[in-house]
């Protein structure tokens, strides 16, 4: 059974949290960007978790990026959006100040740039490599 459809409705879903999540952080509204942190969080496990244990493996020998590019960036992907995590703890519900919300905007770039290459990867290498 392919799985490729569910996997792109599971990246389409990250990107619409990743997104709203960023909203969040422009607003200040801290205690919903958690909220969509932890949503993120256990769709990513599940995703990753999926990946690796049907998609990967049916991943060819001759397939244009190897099985361990994909877990290392689902590692580091891991990590950044647990370092995310733990930088909004500690915040207060709701930030007023312009300058502290940008800041946390733009620590939050390197994330949505690592995933969104991430899932191009994806969908241009082994999504189409599984499927052939």
């Amino acid at each position: 059974m392919d799985q490729a459809p569910d996997i792109g409705a599971q990246h389409a879903h990250l990107l619409r949290l990743v997104q709203q999540e960023r909203l969040a952080l422009l607003a200040g509204e801290i205690a919903l960007a958690r909220d969509l942190l932890a949503e993120m969080h256990a769709l990513q496990e599940t995703h990753i978790a999926d990946e690796e244990s049907r998609l990967l493996p049916r991943l060819p020998q001759t397939a244009r990026w190897p099985a361990r590019i994909y877990i290392a960036e689902h590692r580091k992907l891991t990590s950044m959006l647990a370092d995310l995590r733990a930088a909004l703890a500690p915040l207060a519900a709701r930030i007023e100040n312009a300058t502290t919300r940008l800041t946390l905007l733009d620590a939050q770039m390197p994330f949505k740039h690592v995933i969104e290459h991430h899932f191009e990867r994806e969908e241009k290498g082994l999504l189409v490599e599984i499927s052939t």
